[in-house]
């Protein structure tokens, strides 16, 4: 009988061990580090804040980082987290809809090297307030770096020390001046042409159909497996966020004065928004070659990017792409219904769940 147990705990040790070892080994290994720096304790309104972001490999061998989570060719994700007084400063930069990454979106850093870029924090968050400012690098991705995203099962992550600086209150920068809005319902157009117009219009239209019947369905408190496959188990507080976002997308859809912007020229990307320059929307190359409906279609891109909209449902870009979004939904149902993929991926519903 001694033997027995002696048997039974050697082999649950066994299991524990082989299990420890095959978490351990499955864990991301980046040995990148993240330095922040700032030139001087405190700025005017008329100074720039300018912070000096360094990334550095002091391994061995190689490593890779997806460059969308760095600010080598501007800011174009929220890169940081910024306090001020101790509370939460929003960022006011671009919210995309991009491709799948691939290869080519990653930078490779040789051991030892470095690089390094200059912020204008301004231009990126508000710092309309005058206080206490702290500011630290802090950005998480499936596929922060591996395009695989580790399978999706678990995000990677790097971060940096904080800075601190006192900053005076100042205008915001950085964003191009919106023109005027169309009249409640309407369109308007920059730099499209008839055909895009022609396009864009027949696309808004599918995306009414797709956001009123997310809204219908949400109402109807149907809990199916459209709804778990994308926002994860049932969760009534869950559940309801998700209703009153798609409520706010429908009524937005349908009432707002949209303005599309036809002069971005980025291939990857399929459009992109400022959270808080509500119902004005830049088309990026990505989006012309895009199906009008169905998966990362025209319709779905215009849900997409309506779900970013502070007034709307004030989404975030978590993780892009069908498989990174029905992960999340198992792994992190909270993030998933923060998501504006999985927003999207709900109203498209290709292939159709009940």
């Amino acid at each position: 009988m001694f033997r027995n147990r002696l048997r039974i705990v050697f082999v649950l040790s066994l299991i524990v061990a082989l299990f420890v070892t095959s978490a351990v080994s499955a864990a991301p290994k980046s040995g990148l580090t993240v330095n922040l720096s700032v030139s001087q304790g405190q700025y005017a309104s008329s100074q720039d804040v300018i912070v000096t972001v360094t990334i550095t490999n002091p391994t061995k061998h190689t490593e890779r980082l997806l460059k969308w989570f760095t600010p080598m060719e501007g800011v174009e994700e929220s890169l940081f987290i910024v306090t001020r007084n101790g509370e939460l400063v929003s960022y006011t930069g671009t919210h995309y809809k991009r491709t799948a990454a691939t290869g080519k979106d990653y930078i490779s850093l040789q051991s030892g090297e470095s690089i390094t870029s200059v912020v204008n924090l301004g231009e990126y968050y508000d710092l309309s307030q005058s206080g206490e400012y702290e500011v630290a690098y802090n950005v998480s991705a499936f596929n922060l770096h591996d395009p695989k995203g580790n399978s999706f099962k678990f995000a990677d992550s790097l971060s940096s020390e904080k800075v601190s600086m006192k900053v005076d209150g100042r205008a915001a920068k950085g964003k191009p001046t919106p023109p005027p809005p169309p009249p409640p319902g309407g369109n308007s157009f920059n730099a499209c042409t008839v055909d895009r117009q022609s396009l864009l219009v027949s696309a808004r239209n599918q995306a009414k159909a797709y956001a009123t019947n997310a809204a219908s369905y949400l109402n109807g408190n149907n809990q199916g497996l459209r709804y778990t496959t994308w926002f994860g188990v049932f969760n009534a507080g869950r559940h309801d966020t998700v209703t009153d976002n798609f409520n706010a997308i429908s009524s937005a859809m349908n009432d707002a004065g949209i303005t599309f912007d036809c002069t971005c020229k980025q291939k990857n990307v399929y459009a992109y928004v400022y959270s808080n320059e509500e119902y004005n929307i830049y088309l990026c190359g990505a989006f012309w070659s895009a199906p009008l409906s169905g998966t990362d279609s025209k319709a779905g891109t215009l849900i997409h990017e309506m779900s970013h909209f502070d007034v709307v449902a004030g989404t975030d870009d978590v993780i892009y792409g069908q498989t990174g979004a029905k992960n999340l939904a198992i792994s992190n149902p909270d993030d998933a219904i923060r998501n504006a993929d999985n927003h999207e991926y709900f109203a498209e519903n290709t292939p159709t769940l009940p």
